[in-house]
């Protein structure tokens, strides 16, 4: 009996120890989501800085043991799940220290948690075997974007919840099946699924003309501005697709100069002069049709010019007018189109040209 006793003891050491690692990682992760979860609720001015002020010293202990635990069949998962945590909290100190730790126990789940890179306005995270500097450089290159909207439109909020960096979801693939694409289901940031097929360098358009660096400015429009509901769409499309070839343009004549615009061709074939000429677009003003929101769009750029569309949407954020969907803003241009007069009062007769009425 006293031997079956000792065996079974073994037994539940054994498993307690395969269970401290996800333990830790599980406590870690939880107090970086609690953190997160009130700042959506309650946004105020904090940043991502100030948030992880708030982390507990629990959370942090727990951590420390993850990272020092022994080598058990628990532990590539429990890192994997602090590593995405840290993430969530812009931790990248703690995130580098996992990803140490998991490159050296769990290749497999390295490969999953990736590599990443934080600037001041956003995270890049890079799924797959990029070579050195690659993500480095496409993050310069989403900096280019961002100063591109600032000087062009000027918004004032980016993300969905105030306060929280930008992310973009970088993953090499074999071949690129499906465009960029802005994830309005993460519960605590805006982030952008961002797929592409050469490790080595990053250009566009691509061999097989995907143009990645249009899509990375179009995608933006989308986390800026979405319109109608979930049913209507009231811009059909076109406002990410405006804002889009508006971005290109501006910094293909503005930027055109600097070392991360070197590999990045798109206004040859997407640019707001080529939207001019397009026949679909020759259409009266409208929001029945995309070529009817693309006239009006551009004859708001025209009569207005794009920071007193900023301006507008700037104006319909402060005073919360716009519909929340898993914190998303969506407008209407109805609400657009007041905002326009409001912040632009000396334009009213060129406001209602532009919209037709």
């Amino acid at each position: 009996m006293k031997i079956l006793l000792r065996f079974l003891a073994s037994l539940l050491f054994v498993a307690a120890c395969w269970a401290a690692p996800m333990q830790d990682a599980v406590g870690y992760a939880d107090a970086i989501a609690k953190i997160n979860d009130a700042h959506a609720k309650q946004p105020g001015k904090s940043t991502e800085a100030d948030l992880a002020k708030m982390l507990p010293a629990s959370a942090k202990s727990a951590l420390q043991r993850l990272l020092a635990s022994k080598p058990t069949p628990d532990l590539g998962p429990a890192l994997l799940r602090a590593g995405e945590a840290a993430l969530d909290l812009d931790q990248m100190t703690d995130f580098e220290a996992i990803r140490k730790q998991l490159l050296a126990v769990a290749p497999d789940a390295a490969a999953k948690l990736g590599n990443a890179v934080s600037r001041s306005r956003f995270i890049v995270r890079g799924i797959g075997a990029f070579e050195a500097g690659w993500l480095e450089n496409f993050a310069d290159v989403f900096d280019g974007i961002l100063a591109g909207y600032d000087e062009v439109f000027g918004f004032k909020e980016f993300s969905k919840i105030p306060g929280k960096k930008l992310r973009v979801r970088v993953h090499l693939e074999a071949a690129i099946t499906a465009p960029p694409h802005f994830g309005p289901e993460f519960p605590w940031h805006s982030e952008i699924d961002f797929p592409v097929a050469d490790g080595a360098k990053f250009s566009s358009p691509t061999e097989k003309g995907q143009m990645l660096f249009y899509g990375l400015c179009h995608e933006l429009g989308h986390v800026i501005a979405m319109w109608g509901d979930l049913k209507t769409m009231e811009d059909k499309h076109a406002w990410a697709h405006y804002t889009g070839v508006v971005l290109v343009e501006h910094l293909a004549e503005k930027a055109g100069e600097k070392p991360w615009m070197a590999t990045l061709r798109d206004v040859r074939w997407r640019s707001l002069k080529l939207e001019r000429e397009n026949a679909e677009n020759k259409v009266p003003p409208s929001t029945a049709t995309v070529g009817g929101v693309m006239s009006l769009l551009m004859a708001l750029h025209d009569a207005v010019g794009p920071k007193t569309m900023g301006a507008a949407i700037n104006r319909l954020d402060e005073q919360n007018r716009n519909r929340r969907v898993n914190h998303v803003r969506y407008y209407s241009f109805a609400d657009f189109r007041k905002a326009l007069e409001e912040v632009a009062p000396d334009k009213k007769a060129q406001i209602a040209k532009a919209f037709g009425k």
